[in-house]
């Protein structure tokens, strides 16, 4: 009578070979399905009982994990959702599947969806479409406005192909074609509008709107959004930037196509002609939005050097020092008022410590 043992060599053999043949069939199997996926880039997805079964994530709006804070009426325009720029008023669109449609998408890479702004308030316009990643949640905006001046908007009076992708051998649901509005003299497009027809949109304002010039401003591509040897789809941004910039965000992207000449004419970002206060937090309102978004941050018990206001670190023998004159630093004011104002960090003032020993351990620690 055979042991275990030897009927377990005997069976061995067979069990490899069996392991190989599934091994092979599931390799099969896959090089099938990737060859019938590469040999069908012109069909729709729809088509596709793959593609169909397969839920992509920005299927799916993002959710916060709780409720928002409700933010106190004041006098501002802040939390209100909408701002008058001078003569153009704009508003928030949360893209979502009640404020957008679905234009187009693609499969390629990460994939890529572009939403067209829809059931907008009354007297308000499109400026530009929406263009997201498929590989994260729904989650995105873009202004739409409103003329509040009589002449702040104007529908396109033609338009420029700018590029489609009836030729690019990738997943999609069709072609696009990417149209750039031309506008009026003295007005600006500061978005694309998206088909998936070579037919020429529509030139009625509802299509998409063109801006005063003087209510607009130089962009530049921000965020790689997604993108082909082919083509390329980023976010934009105004080109000057700071605390005295008025340039504004307005959600839309824009489409390139490297080395290819010419290119088409650039597309603008809005400009806040009432550059002011009026739309930023009152001081109940900020106290809110720091209780709710502030991080909270936790120390090590032997940690040395510990956190304490602005205030309180100037109070306390903080002192300014001036390039040059290192050997006379100079007492900060607890409202600091003689700190230097304006310019640049052009590394020609600098804070430090007490010069004493024992405050200086004693303001290290904080309060």
């Amino acid at each position: 009578m055979q042991s275990s043992i030897g009927k377990g060599f005997q069976l061995f053999p067979f069990l490899i070979i069996l392991f190989v043949s599934l091994c092979l069939s599931h390799v099969c199997w896959i090089q099938v399905r990737a060859n019938s996926v590469l040999n069908s880039t012109d069909e729709s997805r729809s088509t596709d009982p793959f593609l169909l079964s397969t839920s992509l994530p920005v299927d799916t709006a993002f959710k916060f994990p709780s409720a928002l804070p409700v933010i106190p009426s004041d006098k501002s325009d802040f939390g209100k959702g909408r701002i008058d720029l001078g003569g153009l008023e704009v508003i928030q669109v949360s893209i979502s599947t009640s404020t957008s449609k679905q234009v187009w998408r693609t499969y390629e890479g990460m994939g890529l969806t572009i939403y067209q702004p829809i059931n907008l308030p009354p007297s308000f316009f499109t400026l530009g479409f929406y263009a997201q990643p498929n590989n994260r949640q729904l989650f995105g905006w873009v202004l739409a406005a409103r003329d509040v001046s009589g002449d702040s908007l104007r529908p396109p009076v033609g338009y420029i192909a700018v590029m489609n992708t009836t030729s690019m051998i990738i997943k999609q649901d069709g072609p696009a074609y990417f149209w750039q509005p031309l506008c009026p003299k003295e007005y600006q497009a500061v978005g694309l509008y998206v088909t998936t027809s070579p037919l020429e949109p529509s030139l009625s304002q509802e299509s998409i709107s063109c801006v005063r010039s003087d209510l607009t401003e130089k962009s530049e591509a921000d965020t790689w959004v997604w993108g082909t040897e082919e083509l390329t789809i980023s976010s934009m941004r105004p080109a000057n930037r700071g605390t005295e910039a008025t340039g504004v965000y307005t959600g839309t992207f824009s489409c390139q196509r490297p080395n290819f000449s010419p290119p088409p004419p650039p597309l603008f970002c809005l400009n806040n002609t009432r550059f002011g206060l009026s739309s930023m937090p009152s001081k109940d309102q900020t106290s809110l939005l720091f209780k709710t978004y502030s991080p909270w941050v936790y120390l090590h018990p032997d940690e040395d050097f510990l956190p304490s206001s602005v205030e309180w670190f100037f109070s306390n023998g903080a002192l300014l020092f001036q390039k040059g004159n290192e050997s006379n630093p100079v007492p900060i004011k607890p409202d600091g008022s003689n700190l230097p104002q304006g310019g640049s960090d052009d590394g020609l003032f600098w804070l430090d410590y007490p010069a004493d020993k024992d405050a200086k351990e004693r303001v290290k620690r904080g309060d």
